[in-house]
């Protein structure tokens, strides 16, 4: 799709920073800065990833119909992403759990399954307090199978689901830290790894609200953000199986590295997951702004 359609469609505004390379989508309260050639961009100040980069051919830059349509277009305008579903009942899932420890820092014997459980404890009753019923994937150390968390937010009636996780790499662990989120890779396109993907032509349950995914996953990440001060590794594209399998607008957070020593010793302190599960009730709540203009402008 030509960018110049688009940026009409949503009635922003396009300015070319460096011509034929960086250019300026803004308006609606939002900026937006693309670099031909990339995937990566950049809106209100976030890091995020196209499934396709934008291209150039003959002097007219193009954004994928995808991109624009499931992922842009909804972050810019809400309406976008189709009619605003309900939310009333937010399913929470931490991550791991039982004989599945996730990932571990053994030196300072830490693990996932028990940061994540910590976690969904300390934003429930931040929810609760904004009027949502939670419901909790698990409640404790137990193992849950993937497919086994998407039936348990489906029969709760869930509108919302967010998962919760911290993440772990082998290289650079002294270098990475910071947070990320994922969420469901719209269908016919790659995931941000750009790994090849068997599911890719598919359309998965959690593909029905991709534009409010998308939503979810800007407002998640941004508020982490601006809350938290904290690196930022993205707004990401994933085929995971709570995402694939999700039935309700869906996202999963990577709340910091437990390779890095620093960033592990900061997580071991109940303030600063407080601080998390506060950041992440923001964006809950930033969601819901979001829905309720989407309802007004239709």
């Amino acid at each position: 799709m030509d960018v110049t359609v688009f940026a009409r469609q949503h009635g922003v505004t396009l300015q070319w920073l460096e011509p034929g390379k960086r250019f300026q989508l803004k308006g609606n309260g939002a900026s937006v800065e693309f670099e031909v050639g990339s995937r990566e961009f950049a809106i209100n100040g976030a890091r995020a990833f196209l499934g396709e980069a934008i291209r150039m051919p003959e002097k007219k830059a193009l954004i994928s119909r995808i991109d624009a349509e499931r992922f842009v277009g909804p972050m810019l305008r809400p309406s976008a992403a189709g009619p605003a579903p309900a939310l009333r009942i937010i399913a929470l899932d931490p991550g791991h759990g039982g004989r599945d420890s996730g990932k571990v820092n053994p030196r300072l014997k830490v693990s996932e399954k028990t940061l994540t459980l910590d976690m969904v404890n300390r934003m429930k009753p931040l929810l609760e307090k904004q009027g949502y019923r939670v419901v909790l994937t698990r409640t404790e150390d137990r193992f849950v199978e993937l497919a086994e968390r998407a039936e348990i937010a489906d029969r709760a009636g869930a509108d919302l689901f967010i998962s919760v996780h911290f993440n772990s790499v082998e290289s650079g662990a002294e270098r990475v830290t910071g947070v990320e989120v994922f969420t469901m890779t719209p269908q016919h396109q790659l995931s941000t790894d750009q790994n090849p993907d068997s599911q890719a032509s598919k359309a998965n349950p959690g593909n029905l609200y991709d534009g409010w995914n998308a939503v979810l996953g800007h407002c998640l990440h941004k508020a982490m953000l601006d809350d938290m001060k904290v690196p930022d590794r993205g707004l990401k594209h994933g085929r995971l199986a709570v995402l694939r399998l999700s039935s309700c607008p869906a996202a999963l957070v990577e709340a910091g590295y437990l390779s890095h020593p620093d960033e592990t010793r900061k997580l071991m302190k109940p303030a600063y997951r407080q601080q998390i599960a506060e950041a992440l009730a923001d964006g809950v709540r930033n969601y819901a702004r979001a829905l309720e203009s989407a309802r007004k402008k239709r």
